[in-house]
């Protein structure tokens, strides 16, 4: 028992460590070939700011987000919609746009996989999470509360069925 405790402890150690370490890159998004040399960075990217406080090491959150901004921006693999009637947590907590669209970049990315419902329900999967993780943090957003009753109820994959 104790052998699993720590291998659980080394291994979640060894975790935040790794997003401790990212580091943005220097970055030039000139022609579509620039995009693919940087999509680890952008998982890595995705990792920090899901990893990281919200209120923790400020500059390099702004940082991030730039580069994922610019990065998802600009890249012709990856192609994120943005719906009024899913993406209702604009305000008052602005980082979870990016949250979102880093969690759906993430997704395709990893998978390759560029269903727009399955990139939807990750990208809401990763605000309910980083909500969670943040609430203490954040302001609250009754939209997204309602996003993680939904999960809680198994009703989230259906929603971004009907919506997505």
């Amino acid at each position: 028992m104790k052998s699993i405790l720590s291998t659980a402890f080394v291994l979640s150690f060894m975790l935040s460590l790794s997003a401790q370490e990212f580091e943005v890159p220097k970055y030039q998004l000139k022609k579509a070939e620039d995009f693919a040399q940087y999509e680890k960075d952008v998982v890595g990217a995705v990792n920090w700011l899901m990893d990281t406080p919200v209120d923790a090491q400020p500059d390099k959150h702004k940082d991030v987000n730039k580069f994922l901004v610019e990065w998802i921006s600009g890249s012709p693999n990856v192609s994120i919609e943005i719906k009024g009637e899913i993406v209702t947590f604009m305000s008052p907590n602005a980082d979870l746009l990016v949250i979102y669209m880093g969690g759906w970049t993430k997704y395709v990315l990893e998978t390759k996989d560029t269903d727009k419902q399955k990139g939807t329900l990750n990208g809401l999967e990763s605000v309910i999470q980083f909500y969670q993780k943040n609430k203490d943090k954040l302001k609250r957003d009754k939209n997204v509360e309602k996003y993680i009753d939904m999960k809680e109820k198994g009703k989230l994959e259906e929603f971004v069925k009907k919506h997505a």
